[in-house]
């Protein structure tokens, strides 16, 4: 197996297997666990480390040692730095913790090692391939940021770091407690044998992906707790080169006993001794009293004298080749899977940053895990290959991100073209669908959809089409705030209550008042914030720290897109952290090259640096909220829901609480999978699996058509209920007008072409008539499944024209009538006349 090896290459295995409070029992395995992993790391048959490049901190007394222990490696490592730990891990609060000798469980935050001292130290390494093994209780819960207990808060915590390939044992407690008897513990046993013997379930060649594949399937078949692991655009094509003839037990004595220990082939012709071993031409050699001379005549006889040892490692080098080849076509095939059974109706988040799914067993509401076992999908796409014809959706492809930044789409970020948009919907929602499916053993056929309020009818046909085209039916799209009022009704139990809903994502915001109680969920009413997002925040700090290593350096670097994204990462990793805490750090090696050198970006950012940059952003988000507070005259808000990936932007907390006037006012940040659980609620009221719960949702947006001035009339105002059914008159704009055009927008500005153009039609054969005589009767009617009908009438004739499903059709890019002025005019106002007598003294 090789990792890189060279000289910049660090491993730092650190184990607490013993502890001075009597509340934490001893670990025994975790000492066998560090000698054993670092002897199949630095395994010189395996091409692996040299032994100086391994640390190991066995029984760290404090964590103060673990740090001193940890910064030459990080310091030295420039290629790989891999830091594994086993022990006790602690959740306190919402912070988690890795426990050391002198760790007391009832005061971990002054006696063990936060998670966040570690993240730190491995974020200021240089290394250009970082690997975090954790091997603790609750240590996948920090990675997946999962709800700490009581389900009422979430981690503050988390294992993602930036550049890293994180690998965390479980989400459960009592992980590292080993069997009685057993020499590991069950995590650290599964990766040590993968590591010595391989699996003949993989490939010639192993990712850390396929590590992760590997210990998910095998703890999981043995009843164990499921590893989780989290990839933030790392290197994690980090290769181990599989040896499926290693054997530990015969493995170590060939090269020193034969003299051939410094052969440059040995490594590289492993496989090639040990297939002429399964041939016959060294059987036996382990019961032999010349075993050692035999194996060393094999050696000689394959790669010939040391001055042929060029020679020896080509020949060496090609059978590798050969062989890896032949492994591969050697490889069975998947086992077919038995067909899928039955139809289910889920409910999916499709959410700008990430995705998830929920399904109902019984009277529970389940998170389904996608493929690579976790209960979130990012909302990430790569096409790759030479002409794209690789797709990558999810985790895969966030992880590829910076080798292939032109190639990678966000699902918030892919409308600039209307076909890659299409196929980054299909692939996300394909993936959605084909993971389920696995998971449950049912085909996927109906689906309910949560999408942010501020989504366009052009993105949600756009979702239509995708159902299409993996044969799911849309039941209905319900906005992020009806889902998570009902999957927080769910919670409250049977009492009423009233709920501010802020749903902050990566390109919107949306606050609504909800009300709930007693299984039915009302959207009162709802405000969108137009161009605010998470996004904007990151960029707005990725600015003010280019502005800053332009002043140090004098090198201007904004208009770079590789250096502008990486400093975006590092501004959003930034970001993230002082939700939770007053100061973290930015650490960028290598951002340039000046006329000194190679610069690096390394500065503090503080929350007052944060807020200062911020500060109109933070303003705009209040006034949204003041408006729908105010617009819902609703001034007994009992709890506010906290919902999307900028829940925990910092000073939302604040802002949202001076906005309701109350400082004790119930603020819960809910989890990203919160809103599928609303969703597979909505799902069940439709299809009567769920008979006790009820969702109303509203219109986020005004729906009007223009008129001859060029202003929007409105037919349907924001924040109405759904289902709604309303009308206006309007009259003709000219002497015997034929017929009129009828543009139908939906927004909230006054002037039409401002807003989106939803269709255009035409009323036509309208009878000659004078000015402002015509009395032309609109009308929209939008269901509860949120599908608009526009219709024109003309009342003197009974002439009508429909469009009955502007939701189901393509929209125009511009209007239809576009070269002809709108000729609808609101009718004039009524004045009445005055009496005769005035008439006459006037």
């Amino acid at each position: 197996m090789a990792l890189p090896d060279g000289p910049g290459s660090r491993i730092v295995l650190i184990g607490s297997a013993a502890y001075r409070h009597g509340d934490l029992p001893p670990l025994p395995a975790v000492r066998n666990n560090l000698t054993d992993l670092a002897a199949a790391l630095t395994d010189p048959q395996q091409g692996w480390l040299d032994e100086a490049q391994c640390t190991l901190v066995a029984d760290p007394r404090t964590a103060a040692d673990v740090v001193r222990a940890l910064r030459p490696s990080v310091l030295a490592a420039e290629d790989l730095l891999l830091v594994y730990y086993a022990g006790h891990g602690i959740v306190e609060d919402t912070d988690y913790y890795l426990a050391v000798t002198e760790t007391d469980p009832e005061e971990p935050s002054i006696s063990a090692l936060p998670y966040r001292t570690l993240r730190k130290v491995v974020l200021g390494a240089r290394a250009r391939n970082r690997v975090v093994i954790i091997d603790a209780c609750w240590s996948g819960m920090a990675t997946t940021a999962h709800m700490a207990g009581g389900g009422q808060e979430r981690l503050r915590t988390q294992t993602a770091i930036e550049g890293a390939f994180v690998l965390a044992s479980s989400e459960h407690d009592s992980t590292s407690l080993a069997p009685v008897g057993e020499r590991f513990t069950a995590f650290t046993k599964e990766l040590i044998v993968l590591l010595q013997d391989g699996s003949s379930r993989l490939g010639p060649e192993l990712t850390l992906d396929n590590v992760y594949q590997h210990l998910l399937h095998e703890l999981t078949a043995a009843g164990r707790p499921r590893p989780t692991r989290t990839a933030t655009n790392t290197a994690a094509r980090l290769v181990i080169a599989r040896n499926r003839g290693y054997r530990p037990d015969t493995g170590n004595w060939r090269a020193e006993r034969s003299g051939h220990s410094g052969h440059p082939a040995l490594r590289e012709g492993r496989l090639l001794l040990d297939e002429e071993e399964r041939a016959g031409h060294v059987g036996g050699h382990e019961e032999a009293a010349d075993g050692y001379a035999t194996v060393a005549e094999v050696l000689a006889r394959l790669f010939g004298p040391k001055d042929e040892l060029a020679e020896g490692a080509q020949r060496s080098r090609a059978f590798w080749a050969a062989r890896r080849a032949a492994v591969v076509a050697a490889v069975p095939p998947p086992p077919e899977q038995p067909p899928l059974t039955g139809f289910r109706t889920v409910g999916i988040a499709l959410g700008p940053t990430f995705c998830s799914v929920a399904v109902q067993e019984g009277a529970r509401i389940e998170i389904v895990p996608n493929g690579e076992g976790a209960e979130r999908t990012p909302s990430v796409v790569a096409l790759t290959g030479t002409a794209g014809d690789r797709v990558l959706v999810g985790e895969p492809a966030l992880r590829q991100e910076l080798l292939n930044p032109d190639g990678t789409y966000r699902l918030a970020g892919a409308d600039v073209d209307p076909v890659i948009a299409d196929r980054v919907c299909n692939a996300l929602l394909a993936k959605l669908k084909r993971d389920t499916e696995d998971r449950l053993g049912e085909r996927v056929a109906r689906a309910t959809f949560v999408v942010p309020a501020a989504t366009s009818e052009a993105e949600r046909r756009r979702i239509r089409r995708a159902c299409r085209a993996v044969n799911i039916e849309p039941l209905r799209f319900i906005s992020t705030s009806l889902a998570a009022g009902m999957a927080f009704d769910r919670q409250l139990g049977d009492r009423e209550s009233t709920l501010l809903v802020v749903g902050l994502e990566a390109t919107s915001l949306e606050v609504a008042v909800v009300e709930v109680g007693y299984g039915m969920t009302s959207v009162n009413a709802i405000a969108l914030g137009e161009g605010i997002g998470t996004d904007r925040w990151v960029a707005r700090l990725a600015d003010d720290l280019l502005k800053e290593f332009e002043h140090r350096h004098g090198v201007r670097l904004d208009r770079d897109p590789d250096v502008r994204r990486r400093v975006q990462e590092a501004a959003g990793a930034a970001m993230a952290e002082l939700g939770s805490v007053g100061e973290t750090s930015v650490h960028l090696p290598y951002l340039a090259d000046t006329p000194a050198g190679p610069a690096a970006l390394e500065t503090p950012v503080t929350r007052e640096r944060f807020d200062r940059t911020t500060a109109d952003l933070l303003t705009a988000c209040a006034t949204t909220v003041e408006q729908v507070l105010a617009e819902s005259r609703r001034e007994d808000i009992e709890h506010v829901l906290l919902v999307g990936a900028g829940a925990r932007t910092p000073g939302l907390v604040e802002l949202v609480r001076r906005a309701v006037g109350r400082q004790d006012v119930n603020t819960v940040v809910m989890a990203e999978t919160q809103p599928a659980t609303g969703a597979m609620l909505h799902a069940g009221m439709m299809t009567g699996a769920a008979r006790d719960v009820l969702g109303v949702d509203i219109a986020p947006r005004a729906i009007g058509i223009e008129t001859a001035d060029g202003l929007m009339t409105v037919l349907v105002p924001a924040s109405m209920g759904l289902p709604t059914k309303r009308s206006e008159i309007l009259t003709s704009s000219s002497v015997d007008q034929p017929g009129m055009n009828i543009n139908v927008y939906q927004g909230g500005h006054e002037i039409a072409a401002r807003n989106s153009l939803l269709a255009s039609f035409r009323l036509s054969g309208l009878p000659p008539a004078p000015l402002g005589l015509p009395q032309i009767e609109v009308t929209a009617d939008i269901d509860a499944n949120g599908r608009i009908a526009v219709s024109a009438k003309d009342l003197g004739t009974g002439r009508s024209e429909t469009l009955t499903d502007i939701t189901g059709s393509e929209p125009p890019t511009v209007p239809l009538f576009g070269d002809l002025p709108a000729e609808f005019w609101p009718p004039d106002p009524v004045v009445e006349e005055p009496p005769r007598e005035q008439r006459k003294q006037s």
